[in-house]
């Protein structure tokens, strides 16, 4: 009895010959292949009318089946292996198919989230842009080393005399001008730095402000070139509080 199979309703030869072995219940292996071989001649055979183009991919295919039927069936001596013919036509038709099977499972799930109207993919959110830090307009590194320079020439040649004390570091600096800052929202440049007692605390203190410009708590203004610079928190000292 012939299959009624209507080719059109396939999309080309390894559709068919995969419809075939799986509505037989059979794996994908050359033993499979030679058992629905008359199936798939028989469909091509009960089908008119469809694309000359189309037909020819199907006789490809169906004449490797019609070999591997042929030496199925037929007594032969025993052959290398490595020049067994039969067993590449095989595998080729093997590998074929499972790789169909693959690309039509993907298809599939594809067409089934277009059909649920997922036609868009997910995609996380960005990190929210940090907030640039407030302006330096007018201000430069450079002038703020020539301040800090002319308070040095102002001290006198003779360094006056100081108790000994702990060498101060960068942090403790910052940690003194941010206190500045929370209780009294500025301080003058110049005479953050006139209080320093060494070259060293001079220097700390210049770092101390480019910190905590840099981290946004505070602003540097200057009304007169060339004059001294106002540095002002971000943050009003009360809120601070």
């Amino acid at each position: 009895m012939q299959a009624e199979l209507h080719l059109p309703a396939f999309d080309g030869p390894l559709e068919l010959l995969l419809h075939l072995i799986e509505r037989n219940d059979l794996d994908i292996t050359a033993i499979s292949l030679v058992a629905v071989t008359d199936q798939y001649l028989a469909a091509i055979r009960t089908d008119d009318g469809f694309d000359p183009g189309a037909l020819a991919e199907f006789v490809a295919i169906g004449a490797k089946l019609i070999y591997l039927k042929s030496r199925a069936l037929l007594p032969r001596p025993p052959i290398d292996p490595a020049l067994d013919e039969e067993e590449d036509v095989g595998q080729e038709l093997i590998d074929l198919l499972n790789e169909y099977r693959r690309i039509a499972t993907v298809t599939d799930i594809l067409q089934e989230r277009q059909d649920q109207g997922r036609r868009h993919h997910t995609r996380m959110a960005m990190a929210p842009l940090l907030p640039e830090g407030p302006g330096l307009d007018g201000v430069t590194v450079d002038l703020m080393r020539k301040i800090m320079l002319d308070v040095m020439r102002r001290r006198p040649s003779e360094p006056r005399a100081v108790l000994p004390r702990h060498r101060s570091t960068l942090a403790q600096q910052i940690a003194v001008l941010r206190d500045h800052l929370h209780r009294n929202g500025r301080f003058s440049f110049r005479e953050a730095i006139s209080e320093c007692v060494t070259r060293l605390d001079i220097v700390l203190s210049f770092l101390a402000v480019l910190e905590l410009l840099k981290g946004g708590e505070c602003d540097a203004r200057q009304d007169v070139l060339w004059g001294d610079i106002e540095v002002v928190a971000t943050v009003p000292a009360a809120a601070a509080g």
